[in-house]
């Protein structure tokens, strides 16, 4: 959470509007799907991924399914997805990307690669930071 609420600081700080969905209130009677496509079709331009190695959080699972279940959606508005993923989940060879992880989390990254990531690289808080700061600046 800390890593995802820093990487949102970076991004608010080039300026960018950043939503992070634990951080919106629930709307009265607003489940968790609906609550999804609200915070989704509200201008959103752009979704990074936050993808740290051996990730099992449920919620970012939640989000990746609720995200191939938009594809119709993300392509006709044009939102771009980021995938600020450690090097050990996955990498890029001959301009494909290849999930490393294996077992049932990798299924869910695997799908949402087909939507077509844009994957942006790091093996290290430092790295992780750089590579926030730039795509902070390429938005």
């Amino acid at each position: 959470m800390q890593v995802r609420r820093a990487i949102a600081k970076t991004m608010k700080e080039h300026g960018h509007r950043v939503i992070l969905m634990e951080d919106d209130p629930d709307r009265p009677g607003e489940d968790y799907i609906q609550k999804f496509d609200r915070l989704l079709r509200d201008r959103v331009t752009d979704v990074v991924l936050y993808w740290p190695s051996a990730a099992k959080v449920q919620t970012t699972y939640d989000e990746l399914i609720l995200l191939c279940d938009r594809r119709g959606f993300l392509k006709r508005e044009s939102v771009r997805l980021w995938a600020l993923h450690h090097s050990s989940v996955a990498t890029i060879k001959r301009d494909e990307f290849k999930v490393l992880e294996t077992g049932n989390r990798s299924r869910y990254l695997t799908a949402v690669a087909r939507l077509g990531l844009r994957p942006l690289e790091w093996s290290d808080e430092g790295e992780l930071e750089a590579q926030a700061r730039l795509l902070a600046a390429e938005l």
